[in-house]
């Protein structure tokens, strides 16, 4: 069986560009059985990088387009609106809508609250004209982004919220509106015990597995985070759950497909 990174940044400029170190990243997926990657979009500039690796690997590479909390933080409102009317022109084109959510952290926060709460909701209303799953960025807000879904209402496709290291009770959550959630390197840190409580506990069918490549490499990890990681996140939950690394992966690569089926 061929093998998913649910949530990876190829377009990230942190990660390599170059033709050649491209290729040479592919090459050491597809060892692995790893053949595909969604992409988590957090800015315009950042969409036109994916449209490109698109292009040379059209099989692999998943695009997916959103406003990133970190963008909304950073820039004016009006910016932000330009910024909006381009991803409902891109949109389309995208297999998701993402990243889009909240982050409440107070080096992210600033003056941001009532933007980054306005750019969700707008968000929310383009994935449900478009049709598309919403690839969610959620962190120290997960009461108010729930709020918002209870007011506004899920996409009709769901999706997935990412890079989840909360609670049981907070994925249950999430998982009663429809999302599934997605577990990358926090699970295999000892004091992420919130976040192993969780993967002991919740129903496999709306578990994901991502790298978040190249940020939150797994315990160990040496360098830049690859998506070639998704195998030591599988090892920790088939430890966790006492079943294989290998039904991990297939459980991810199953439950990705449903998804995004049609």
């Amino acid at each position: 069986m061929k093998y998913i990174d649910s949530h990876c940044h190829w377009a990230d400029l942190r990660f390599p560009q170059t033709d050649e170190e491209v290729q040479s990243l592919m090459q050491r997926c597809l060892e692995k059985d790893i053949d595909f990657f969604l992409q988590g979009g957090v800015s315009p500039e950042e969409w036109l990088r994916q449209i490109e690796l698109k292009k040379k690997y059209p099989e692999n590479i998943g695009l997916c387009f959103g406003l990133h909390p970190y963008y909304v933080a950073d820039h004016p409102a009006e910016e932000c609106e330009r910024a909006l009317d381009e991803l409902a022109q891109l949109l389309p084109q995208a297999m998701a809508l993402g990243e889009a959510g909240l982050d409440f952290r107070p080096h992210i926060l600033k003056e941001s609250e009532g933007l980054q709460i306005e750019m969700f909701e707008n968000q929310i209303a383009l994935a449900k004209t478009f049709q598309k799953p919403m690839v969610l960025h959620v962190v120290q807000a997960h009461e108010k982004a729930l709020q918002i879904f209870d007011i506004w209402g899920a996409p009709e496709k769901r999706g997935m919220l990412h890079a989840f290291s909360g609670s049981y009770e907070t994925a249950m959550r999430f998982i009663d509106q429809g999302f599934l959630i997605s577990v990358g390197g926090a699970v295999t840190y000892e004091k992420n015990k919130k976040l192993r409580d969780c993967v002991s506990r919740m129903p496999l069918e709306f578990l994901l597995l991502e790298s978040d490549s190249p940020d939150q490499p797994p315990e160990g990890w040496n360098g830049p985070n690859e998506p070639v990681s998704i195998y030591s996140v599988a090892e920790e939950i088939g430890l966790i759950r006492n079943i294989s690394p290998l039904e991990v992966l297939e459980r991810n690569t199953q439950n990705f497909k449903r998804l995004f089926s049609p």
